[in-house]
């Protein structure tokens, strides 16, 4: 009968290493008092009495492992962990061997003659057949189903009975795995990618609440996964392409196979419960006996810091003693993406991360009164590639899938946690030190050495905040060696009583040139007296404070320094890096780029985006020579799709614009286009051209608009805040709201470094702090929302000079005009104010009510904007922004048609009340003659006595010329010319004379055309033009 293989490992010696039972027996037989031998490969022995000594290999202390022969027992009396009675032992646990290289150690040193290695050959993976009752009447040529296929598994294997929502009484089948896909908007249709569903322990379907955004309210959605066929047709949102998405904000609840289900209804009792990462991974694991639920993602089981209550009945109902959270045999890899003086350490920290997460929500069950143990495990790397538990069953296990299971009990059993097929370890009693050292991220050293294969390859990599290399001769070396003068320690030694003292210095002028040599200085702000340290890395700029410089040379000592001068930089902490020895630091001037009105940069994670009128070219940081704040550069690698995504051209003052594809799909230009349409109750055959052309023109005074706002120069012939108003008129205090106009705003609050102020703010004009938040990287200035009557003069120093801060704190800080920010001011109502003065210093851009409270961007775009994007949207946003700013260097200023605008800001400026009584009044024909100003202001006076409190008789008269051009009407028509619509008279400075008085006494006069005769004479009996156009004397 042929030995059981129980342990296996694709890794060491570029080969195979298999290992029976027979073998491991015939490996320790060969070593058994063997223990001198052994570590006499490593370590320089010294016989001391009936011992040997050496340095122990773990605390490097000089004879502190002793090695017994007669008792065959060695031990450090440093390291507790350092003690054992066999090679094996020794191996493991001083030379951090794993057990099966210690086992392949000692066979090839003992040469030890080892069972052959069992030849299998791997069978083809099952294919569903046609109409067979696995396929359950689905079609087997999907990618769903090849992908359960691939797996080992059927439709039958991942059919679930459920109850379907809102019914509890009829049991349903239903296939947690099915053909289809998700558009764009978040809705499951047709297609060949793979929906997975989830449902409880009672069969219910798994849902989420999603806020209707606007409403305050939540709605109850179903949960899903979709796992897409082409991962690189989907990309995240820093630009990497994922398998599975799931609707944003749904959480992260657990998978539950239908075995389980029915394990769980039957209260079962299962020894161990084992947590799989992926739904297919626990269908496969519960086919063959290993009862499983999965997590979407390693760092998925819990849900708002609690594990799901579902997880929790399985333990409590069916008894679970032990967890056991299997990652695949890629657990301790690198990243294969590993760039440049990029982080090589990420992707295990993230295991890590997830072992820890794991462990500490495990523990949580305490609180309920419930023990388990914990375990973590892997699959083992093999030479057929196998990754995860599911690959392994349906290729190197085919036949014979059973001994995965048994495979994973011996583990669980064993001491060493090492099985043939997986490996485990049991973390129950671990702190995160001794967890951290399963991927070896205690030491850079230790990590650097088990990776050194890829590692070696790299010119330097980074490990936790320092960079390293190996050098020629093959050793872990600093890549950021240090210089004599910047060495701000000095350790030495004195003699005291026969004794070696360590002495430690501080070298305070070292410590400032080796601060400064790393770019960490001071940095003035403006021309002030106040500075802020800085740690410039190009070409990167970054505010830090003292701690962080702190804590900046205490990692370079941990990394470069013996543990005596750590121990002394820790004890004196402040006293050698506080603000005191900070602010000796030397200023250091960034090389910051001058704005131009020309260009301007984005900057992503890799790469930076140079933006011309005619060009958006995509370059490398390394061929730019300027330096950045670092809230400049956004954590994506967005790509330039190499043409815009709307063009605009202009023929004789009209606009028309082309849409490329990659346009159609940009959800919010799509937005800028429909709050441009105010035409959308109109059917298209009757929209009429000249309609058309004027959407146009409001979609190009947004896009405009925005490119201004992103542009961070500033032209002293465009001083403009840009605001956001309703196109639609409504009642004075009326507000339509809900048209979009603060999601420009929100828009650039992601892109650009911007203040937020609400604008419903009563102190908002009196509050001396309220710029408090502008610093010298602010761009924008966001007035959200500003109330009726808004003091926009309050604006016009800031506006078009310098912009003076108050700190709080007693600072005051002006920024120069170049340096300002501009403002975007989104409002329900008009703004206030006429002239010149205030027209020059408006950017209006009009919003028409395509979105509403009725209508949302959601109903249209079925994500919520900005924080539910993937990466396809912000990469067509970012692409579109760069649009904006083409356009704007283009056509520069383009405001938004101003009739719907003017005619709201008339209607505000007169008020509902006259509108209300003028709108009666002169519906009667009579009232319309020349009438003294007095009876028409006392009937105003009597319709709402209040009135006269806040309207006096000369601000009546402006309202009422007010109310006349918003109706299209004239005052005093006959102060106007019948056919050139001129004034007639003009005063000695050239202004037009259309009062009408005589005797002492005003008249008004309200007509529909200029010219128009009313039955009185003109009181001054000057001549005036007759319909014939000759005077009348």
């Amino acid at each position: 009968m042929k030995s059981k293989t129980v342990l296996f490992v694709a890794a060491i010696y570029k080969k195979l290493m298999y290992f029976t039972q027979n073998d491991i027996k015939r490996i320790k037989e060969a070593s058994k008092g063997r223990l001198l031998d052994v570590i006499g490969d490593f370590h320089e022995l010294r016989k001391r009495g009936s011992e040997y000594k050496c340095e122990c290999p773990k605390c490097h202390g000089q004879e502190k492992l002793h090695i017994s022969p007669a008792k065959q027992i060695f031990k450090c009396f440093s390291c507790p962990d350092i003690k054992g009675t066999e090679p094996l032992d020794y191996l493991q646990r001083a030379e951090d061997m794993q057990f099966l290289e210690a086992c392949d150690y000692l066979a090839r040193k003992f040469n030890v003659l080892l069972d052959p290695k069992p030849e299998k050959k791997t069978p083809k993976a099952a294919k569903m057949k046609k109409r067979s009752k696995e396929a359950k009447g689905e079609n087997v040529d999907t990618f769903c189903a090849r992908m359960l296929a691939g797996s080992g598994l059927t439709y039958q294997d991942v059919t679930a009975h459920i109850f379907k929502k809102g019914d509890t009484q009829s049991i349903f089948e239903a296939k947690t795995f099915r053909p289809g896909t998700v558009d764009e908007y978040g809705n499951i249709v047709d297609g060949d990618d793979v929906i997975i569903e989830y449902y409880d322990l009672d069969g219910m379907p798994v849902t989420y609440m999603r806020k209707i955004p606007g409403r305050g309210k939540q709605e109850s959605k179903v949960y899903y996964r979709v796992r897409w066929q082409f991962p690189d047709e989907h990309r995240d949102e820093k630009g990497k392409p994922f398998k599975y998405k799931s609707p944003a904000g749904s959480g992260t609840p657990i998978y539950i196979p239908e075995r389980m289900r029915q394990i769980y209804k039957k209260k079962e009792q299962l020894s161990r419960l084992y947590i799989q990462e992926g739904e297919k991974k626990a269908e496969k694991a519960c086919k063959h006996g290993i009862p499983s639920i999965a997590v979407s993602g390693i760092q998925n089981l819990g849900q708002k810091g609690a594990l799901p209550e579902d997880l929790v009945k399985i333990i409590t109902v069916c008894g679970v003693k032990e967890v056991a959270f299997i990652f695949d045999s890629d657990w301790n890899d690198l990243s294969s993406n590993i760039k440049f003086n990029s982080p090589v350490d990420s992707r295990p920290r993230s295991f890590f991360s997830a072992a820890r997460n794991f462990k500490e929500y495990m523990r949580m069950l305490k609180n309920r009164g419930i023990m388990v143990d914990i375990f973590i495990g892997h699959i083992n790397k093999n030479n057929e590639g196998d990754k995860g538990l599911d690959d392994l069953l349906a290729n190197k296990l085919v036949g014979h899938e059973e001994e995965l299971a048994e495979d994973l009990e011996f583990a669980c059993n064993e001491k060493s946690g090492m099985g043939k097929y997986v490996e485990v370890f049991k973390i129950t009693t671990w702190n995160d030190q001794k967890l951290r050292e399963l991927w070896n991220l205690h030491s850079h050293e230790k990590f650097a050495e088990q990776h050194r294969e890829v590692l070696q390859e790299l010119p330097e990599f980074i490990f936790g905040r320092y960079a390293w290399k190996f050098d020629e001769n093959g050793k872990l070396v600093s890549a950021l060696p240090y210089d004599e003068d910047e060495k701000f320690w000095n350790e030495d030694y004195k003699e005291t009583n026969g004794n070696r003292i360590p002495v430690f210095e501080y070298d305070y002028v070292a410590a400032k040139t080796f601060f400064q040599n790393r770019g960490i200085g001071r940095y003035r702000l403006l021309d002030t007296k106040m500075w802020t340290y800085i740690h410039l890395d190009p070409p990167v700029v970054r505010t830090i404070d003292v701690e962080d410089a702190r804590d900046f040379m205490f990692a370079f000592a941990e990394q470069n320094c013996s543990r005596f001068v750590n121990n002394q930089l820790l004890k004196g902490g402040s006293q050698y890096v506080g603000p005191f020895q900070m602010s000796r630091l030397a200023f250091i001037q960034p090389n910051f780029i001058s704005p131009s009105r020309d260009e301007q940069y984005f900057y992503f994670r890799d790469r930076c985006w140079h933006i011309t009128q005619h060009e958006v070219k995509e370059v490398g940081y390394e061929s730019i020579t300027h330096q950045i704040w670092d809230e400049q550069r956004k954590d994506t690698d967005a790509k330039y799709i190499g043409h815009p995504l709307i063009v605009f051209r202009e023929n004789d003052g009209k606009y028309e614009y082309e849409l490329s594809p990659e346009g159609k799909k940009c959800h919010y230009l799509q937005f800028l286009i429909n709050t441009s349409n105010f035409t959308w109750r109109k059917k298209t055959e009757d929209i009429e051209k000249g309609e058309l052309y004027e959407n146009n023109l409001h979609l190009l005074s947004k896009m405009c608009a925005i490119g201004y706002m992103l542009m961070e120069c500033k032209d002293a012939n465009v001083t403009r805040a840009v605001i956001g108003m309703d196109g639609k008129q409504s009642e004075v205090g009326d507000s339509n709201g809900r048209s979009g106009k603060s999601l420009v705003g929100e828009l650039l609050r992601q892109v650009v470094d911007t203040v937020y102020i609400s604008g419903k703010r009563t102190d908002i004009f009196n509050d001396s702090f309220i710029w408090n938040d502008i610093n010298e990287q602010t761009r924008l200035v966001f007035i959200d929302d500003v109330m009726l009557n808004f003091n926009f003069e309050f604006l016009f120093p800031n506006l078009t000079g310098d912009w003076t801060v108050n700190k709080k704190g007693g600072a005051r800080i002006t920024y120069p005009f170049a340096k300002s920010p501009k403002v975007y001011i989104p409002t329900n109502h008009a703004i206030r104010g006429t002239g010149s003065s205030y027209t020059d210093r408006q950017w209006l851009i009009a919003f028409s009510d395509f979105y509403n409270d009725q209508h949302k961007p959601m109903d249209d775009f079925g994500v919520l904007f900005f924080s539910e994007w993937d990466f396809t949207q912000w990469n067509l946003t970012w692409n579109m922004l760069a649009n904006c700013i083409q356009l704007y260097l283009k056509f520069g200023v383009v405001q938004a048609p101003g009739e719907r605008l003017q005619q709201r800001k008339l209607r505000q400026e007169i008020g509902e009340t006259i509108i209300s009584w003028a709108d009666e009044y002169f519906s009667s024909e009579e009232h319309c003659h020349r009438t003294p100003r007095k009876e028409i202001y006392d009937n105003f006076r009597n319709y709402d006595p209040q009135q006269s409190k806040y309207i006096s008789s000369t601000a009546f008269k402006d309202k009422i010329k007010k109310y006349c051009e918003w109706k299209g009407w004239i005052f005093n028509p006959h102060k106007y010319d019948g056919k050139s619509g001129l004034p007639l008279f003009l005063d000695k400075d050239g202004k037009p004379v259309i009062d009408d008085k005589s005797g002492g006494v005003e008249y008004f006069t309200i007509g529909k055309t200029a010219g128009e005769q009313t039955t009185q004479s003109d009181p001054l009996d000057l001549p005036t033009a007759n319909p014939d156009n000759k005077l009348v004397f």
